[in-house]
């Protein structure tokens, strides 16, 4: 025979745990937005995607608004001449910003590029290495 007492306890331990899962997971789990290389044509493009909260929120990086597809989950894809132009931040990273207009909200999100993505080609005559 189960208790008052019993089933007192495991409700109550039952709606901390519920309590404590609805903070811990936000209403609307944003995922990261992602950076990597493409194909387009013959040349190679840097794209970008990510979600944002609403299909009218403007995306832009250095300024520049992007020409995005997509509703909320969107990606923009940009040659590598275009891309090398934009601002890097610290660790290597794109500071993508998402603006809203209607609600005058901008969240900014970091942007880890692939490594090399980014850089610059250089064209060596010769290499020493030497030992100590």
């Amino acid at each position: 025979m189960v208790t008052n007492a019993l089933v007192s306890a495991v409700a109550k331990a039952a709606a901390l745990i519920c309590g404590l899962v609805m903070f811990a997971i936000p209403v609307e789990a944003e995922s990261a937005a992602q950076a990597r290389l493409v194909h387009c044509g013959a040349d190679t493009c840097l794209r970008l995607a990510g979600h944002r909260p609403d299909a009218t929120t403007a995306v832009s990086v250095g300024g520049r608004e992007l020409a995005v597809e997509g509703g909320r989950d969107w990606r923009a894809t940009v040659p590598l001449a275009t891309a090398r132009t934009w601002p890097i931040a610290r660790g290597y990273a794109l500071r993508v910003t998402l603006a809203d207009a209607a609600a005058g909200t901008e969240r900014i999100q970091s942007v880890p590029l692939p490594p090399g993505s980014l850089g610059s080609h250089v064209e060596l005559a010769s290499l020493v290495v030497s030992g100590r």
